[in-house]
């Protein structure tokens, strides 16, 4: 990792060390190096012996003379710090958007999950992001939460599975949401888009370092995903997430639910939702409330000899 790249990372997370480098850069400025031996000590840049310590161990300052009396400092790669101050003043910080109020409707079409609601709706008007994963069996709501949060002002939803390299860079940087919405989050495979999402949960920065080319972010931005299961993410990153578990739906809980999203979503009276919802259930054996919408999207009548005409070939393909 280059001297600019670290300094920069230093940056980000302690603010403060922007005056004391600005400092060591002026005084070197003004004193080249006679000899080996020649550099600056604490007293004369204002630094803390502990912080110059700290960048001594991340190699942006050399130690080039200790005795008993002194520690004298150079930094080891000047034109890097410089470069690296350069970016940190120049951090894009995207103007104040209007904040855009939660929809008051928001979730209203999933039954159940009471708690859950409750942790994402303080999430979404914390003061400072609350990251939160939704994992666990397929067919639980997790994808129907994640609808929901789409809803929001300033989301941006994307799919893990369909990343490209530099994928979420590239969102973040293009579209700077305030919410991030990651379905599939378990499937992103490319180490650069897991390094992205890490830095933003982390710091709130993204960075993009590459040859004669160099672009950071400084964002606010929540992220919301989906996992079914969460073996295959990072520990780093999930340490980073609050888990909400969902499991499989009980019968009763599925017919519920699937009434809900039929009638609120696809127009189906009631009683005929509570028809497709039953009989998906019990002759294509499947608790899934997709394969109801896509059963009420299949047909040309409402009625309940349409639903059974559509089920039945559906069966025979079982």
């Amino acid at each position: 990792m280059s001297v600019a790249t670290v300094a920069l990372n230093l940056l980000s997370e302690k603010p403060e060390l922007e005056k004391l480098l600005l400092d060591i850069i002026e005084w070197e400025k003004a004193h080249p190096q006679q000899n080996q031996y020649d550099g600056f000590q604490w007293h004369e840049v204002h630094g803390d012996p502990r912080t110059l310590n700290l960048l001594v161990t991340k190699e942006v300052l050399n130690v080039v003379f200790k005795s008993n009396k002194a520690t004298c400092y150079r930094l080891s790669n000047a034109e890097d710090v410089e470069k690296a101050l350069a970016d940190y003043q120049g951090l894009v910080r995207p103007p104040e958007l209007e904040e855009t109020a939660v929809p008051p409707d928001i979730f209203n079409v999933i039954v159940g999950h009471d708690e859950k609601k409750e942790i994402l709706n303080r999430s979404i008007t914390a003061e400072k992001p609350v990251h939160l994963i939704l994992w666990g069996s397929v067919a639980s709501a997790k994808t129907l939460f994640l609808e929901e949060l789409s809803r929001l002002g300033r989301s941006h939803y994307i799919v893990g599975s369909n990343l490209s390299k530099a994928g979420i860079f590239e969102v973040l940087f293009n579209e700077r949401p305030r919410y991030l919405i990651v379905d599939e989050c378990d499937k992103i495979d490319e180490s650069e888009n897991l390094s992205c999402l890490l830095s933003l949960m982390e710091r709130g920065i993204i960075a993009e370092t590459k040859y004669r080319r160099h672009r950071s972010l400084r964002l606010k931005t929540w992220v919301f995903a989906s996992a079914n299961s969460v073996s295959k993410i990072p520990p780093e990153l999930m340490s980073r997430f609050q888990k909400l578990r969902f499991y499989d739906y009980t019968p009763e809980e599925f017919l519920e639910v699937s009434v809900t999203v039929l009638r609120e979503r696809e127009n189906i009276p009631e009683t005929l939702a509570l028809h497709i919802a039953d009989r998906v259930m019990r002759d294509l054996h499947t608790r899934d409330v997709r394969d109801t919408v896509k059963v009420a999207r299949l047909l040309k009548k409402k009625t309940r000899e349409e639903i059974d005409y559509i089920i039945d070939i559906l069966k025979r393909q079982v």
